[in-house]
């Protein structure tokens, strides 16, 4: 996994700006988010294995787009469903159901979230994590009841 743009030391005062969290089994680096963006867009990478992936979603806010880099994603974007591999990409709308399954053994894809702020829920659930994704603070199990709860905050609702 590539290094972080932006230098941060991780401090658990500032547990908010963790710039590589372990969600849900799953490595993810903020590489841009909204103080970096001026709000416009959040770049993540997420590196992981199957099991990890988020149920079936709608944003009210955000457009997001996946880029490939290694692995193949099985995206669900509405009534599609796409097959993606290394190199290809969707655009997934606001408003429009979605989610994707990792089904190869490893996946490695960018993220791009338009307008920032939704990277906030990922650090708020996931925990900070070393470059190496091994966590740096004791893991906070969470709910299914308060992953979807948190989601509503920002205005995205989940369907498990």
């Amino acid at each position: 996994m590539g290094t972080a743009l932006l230098s941060f030391e991780n401090k658990s005062a500032d547990r908010r700006r963790a710039r590589i969290i372990n969600f849900r089994g799953n490595v993810m680096t903020i590489h841009a988010d909204s103080s970096d963006t001026a709000g416009q867009f959040a770049m993540l990478e997420l590196e992981g294995s199957t099991g990890g992936e988020p149920p079936l979603h709608v944003h009210r806010n955000e457009d997001e787009f996946f880029l490939v880099l290694e692995g193949r994603l099985k995206v669900l974007r509405g009534t599609e469903e796409l097959m993606l591999e290394a190199g290809d990409s969707a655009f997934l709308p606001r408003n429009i159901a979605h989610t994707f399954k990792i089904v190869s053994k490893r996946a490695r894809f960018l993220n791009c979230i338009t307008p920032a702020g939704f990277e906030q829920f990922f650090r708020d659930l996931g925990q900070a994590a070393g470059p190496d994704g091994v966590l740096r603070e004791p893991g906070k199990p969470f709910s299914t009841e308060e992953m979807i709860r948190l989601a509503g905050l920002y205005a995205c609702t989940l369907m498990p």
